[in-house]
């Protein structure tokens, strides 16, 4: 599920979180697109009457690999949706969601698109180095577009979170049936070494549901098409109702219901849930806790997620008041590394804005962020150091 290619947007890993607002309230109210999976019926049987296996997790939740027939069948399917291309279906979808904006937006996206991917090419370059590579006329046209891009922001109330999501958005709902059928394919399994790295976090985030105190949900942020439920179920997570997903494509969680919305737990009859939403402006207290929705999850994990996240510093306060305290987990992992990330954002800065946090950076955080109430329990490894080329990037910390 690591894939590359030549869109202006797409780029690497998907498991998945926001939505752009570029008139925030009204947008919210009239187009905010909620889809969930997993209320309703109240069976612990099936339509057959086969009774649900231990946990409530009932067989269909857990994938398995195609046969050589089905896979070819399914490959030729997927190809036809996407006009006999991936890589050309994908960008395609993409132009046409950016085309299909109001033209306001559109413009603001384009020149925050050039803006962004200047800034990234001469933010490592030193004054000389600038002088001597660039060419004034190209800073005289950037800070041209920097000064349409600040006046359209102002004009309509745009902000660089709703641009960057307007890419986040265009990117995975483009790729989003594509990059489920490619899971579907193979059961829902990455390569072994990368797939124990997720399974090693999934355990974090499910043994906080076992402890004393536990109020039996966990958050997955950026859940795509429900990339890590398995791994969540296989690491001992014990009922369906006690996961909720959150992604800010629609078309991600389309087929994240599909897969993994029908399992119930056979004493509420809920099952699991999933909605498409920004997740910075999302109302979690209705999944439980305080009126804030404090407490209401035992852990929060963001799977190949929080690169992809406008606001990097928001989103880690908002994880950590959702965390019950004390003994809640917010759990980072990228099975590929920090060092992947790293090149994901040099590839593309506009999806990708910045590189995951260091071990330095987190203490640094914690210790200027207290109001998140968290301590850092395992350090991630450095990027280019053996530890993540070995196990890749993952940060646990527990809320105290």
């Amino acid at each position: 599920m690591m894939t590359c290619c030549t869109s202006q947007a797409f780029i690497g890993h998907r498991h998945r979180h926001h939505r752009f607002a570029p008139q925030r309230h009204s947008y919210h109210r009239q187009q905010s697109s909620k889809l969930f999976g997993g209320f309703g019926g109240v069976s612990s049987k099936d339509k057959k009457g086969k009774q649900i296996k231990k946990g409530g997790q009932s067989s269909a939740t857990v994938p398995k690999k195609m046969t050589p027939q089905n896979a070819k069948k399914a490959k030729q399917q997927l190809l036809e949706r996407y006009g006999g291309d991936l890589g050309k279906g994908t960008q395609e979808r993409i132009d046409n969601y950016l085309n299909s904006l109001d033209p306001h937006l559109k413009e603001a996206a384009e020149l925050y698109k050039s803006v962004t991917q200047f800034d990234a090419l001469i933010a490592p370059m030193n004054a000389a180095d600038r002088n001597r590579l660039i060419p004034p006329i190209q800073f005289e046209m950037v800070a041209s577009d920097r000064a349409k891009l600040q006046s359209l922001m102002e004009e309509y109330k745009i902000t660089e979170i709703d641009l960057h999501n307007v890419f986040q958005q265009a990117t995975w709902d483009a790729s989003a049936d594509a990059k489920a059928t490619q899971a579907d394919i193979v059961g829902g399994q990455m390569k072994p070494e990368l797939q124990e790295r997720i399974n090693k976090a999934c355990a974090y985030v499910v043994d906080a549901t076992k402890m004393e105190g536990a109020v039996g949900k966990i958050l997955d942020v950026g859940c795509g098409h429900g990339s890590i439920v398995k791994s969540l179920v296989d690491a001992g997570l014990e009922e369906p109702d006690m996961y909720v997903g959150i992604d800010l494509s629609p078309e991600m969680v389309k087929n994240a219901v599909e897969r993994y919305g029908s399992a119930r737990n056979g004493r509420t009859g809920k099952g699991r849930v999933f909605v498409a939403d920004d997740f910075l402006a999302h109302d979690f207290s209705v999944y439980g806790g305080n009126e804030v929705g404090s407490n209401a999850f035992d852990g929060v994990i963001f799977c190949s997620a929080l690169h992809d996240l406008p606001d990097m510093i928001g989103s880690i306060t908002k994880a950590a008041s959702l965390l019950r305290s004390p003994g809640g987990k917010l759990v980072v992992v990228h099975a590929q590394g920090a060092q992947h990330v790293l090149g994901q954002h040099q590839a593309n800065p506009v999806m990708v804005s910045r590189g995951l946090p260091t071990a330095t950076e987190w203490s640094e955080m914690l210790e200027k962020h207290t109001v998140w109430g968290l301590s850092l329990e395992h350090e991630p490894a450095d990027p280019r150091s053996e530890g993540d080329l070995k196990y890749g990037y993952l940060a646990v910390l527990s809320k105290i």
